[in-house]
């Protein structure tokens, strides 16, 4: 399976108007899979988040359009457009500085 930067760039206008349409500001569709490993889309509206949860076994973001800063005891990471960045073996949320899209690969239980 393949993804052009083109059909990424759709998906991502796609799943912007889902998360307007949404009460909470955020929208995600799973892009590709290979066995365990996932690519996952996560758009989130500005001032929106992803409340706390726990780290999947292995998991890392990258920062499509906007940015976005990750919280987790006591500290906090912002992460701009091209940004790349392992999440933390902690509880964390996600919080919107503004509208913004990320890729989220993670290994799936």
């Amino acid at each position: 399976m393949h993804v052009t930067s083109a059909e990424l760039d759709q998906l991502v206008t796609k799943e912007w108007e889902k998360a307007a349409a949404s009460n909470n500001g955020r929208s995600a569709i799973a892009v590709l899979k290979d066995g365990r490993l996932r690519h996952t889309l996560v758009t989130l509206l500005a001032g929106s988040m992803l409340n706390d949860h726990e780290k999947p076994e292995s998991a890392t973001l990258q920062v499509l359009r906007g940015s976005i800063v990750v919280n987790w005891e006591g500290e906090s990471k912002t992460i701009e457009h091209g940004g790349l960045f392992v999440l933390p073996d902690a509880v964390h949320n996600v919080v919107a500085n503004e509208d913004c899209a990320f890729l989220l690969t993670s290994l799936a239980g």
